[in-house]
C-alpha cells in the first residue's frame, strides 16, 4: 500500500514538473511577444499560463492528500523524502532529483517572470509617452482657436477655421 502512494505521489511530482517547464516555455513566450510588441497574443498566452497554474495546483493539492493518508507533516518533497528514505532508498534518490529540477524550474521562471514585469513596465511607459505627445500636439492646435473656432493669433487671417478662403 504504501508502494503504491509513493509511486503515486512521484507520478504527481513528475507531472507538476511537466507543468513548470511547460510554465517556463509559455513566459519565454510571453518574452518574445513583449519584446516584439503583438498584444493581441499577450491574451492567448496569459490564458495558458493561468491554466497550467491551475492544473499544477490541482496536482498540489492530490499530492497534500496522498501525503496526510502516509502521515507525512506537510505535502513538501523534502518531507516525503525524510520519511521514505529508510525504506525506499532508491525512490529518495529520484525524489532528491526531481526536488532540485523542480528548484532549478523555480529560479528559471521567477527571472522570466521579472523580465516581463520589466517589459511590461517599459511598454507601459512608452505608450504613455506616445499618448502625451500626442495629447500635446492635438493641444497645442487646439490652443490657437476659440470656443467659435476663430483663429486667435494675431499673424493669421481672422476667419473662421470652418470657411475656407475663396
Amino acid at each position: 500500500m504504501i508502494t503504491e502512494q509513493i509511486k503515486e505521489l512521484e507520478n504527481l511530482i513528475d507531472k507538476e514538473i511537466d507543468g513548470y517547464k511547460n510554465i517556463e516555455k509559455l513566459y519565454t513566450d510571453k518574452k518574445e511577444i513583449l519584446i516584439k510588441g503583438k498584444a493581441t497574443d499577450l491574451y492567448d498566452v496569459d490564458a495558458k499560463i493561468i491554466n497550467t497554474y491551475k492544473t499544477i495546483n490541482d496536482l498540489s493539492e492530490a499530492r497534500k492528500t496522498v501525503t496526510k493518508s502516509l502521515d507525512i507533516p506537510t505535502f513538501s518533497i523534502t518531507d516525503i523524502i525524510n520519511k521514505i528514505k529508510n525504506t525506499d532508498e532508491q525512490t529518495a534518490k529520484k525524489l532528491e532529483q526531481k526536488k532540485a529540477e523542480v528548484n532549478e524550474l523555480a529560479k528559471r521562471i521567477y527571472k522570466l517572470e521579472k523580465i516581463n514585469i520589466e517589459l511590461t513596465k517599459h511598454g507601459l511607459l512608452l505608450t504613455g509617452k506616445t499618448i502625451e505627445a500626442m495629447l500635446k500636439g492635438v493641444t497645442t492646435v487646439n490652443n490657437e482657436y476659440n470656443a467659435k473656432g476663430q483663429n486667435i493669433t494675431d499673424d493669421r487671417l481672422k476667419m473662421s477655421s470652418i470657411v475656407e478662403e475663396a
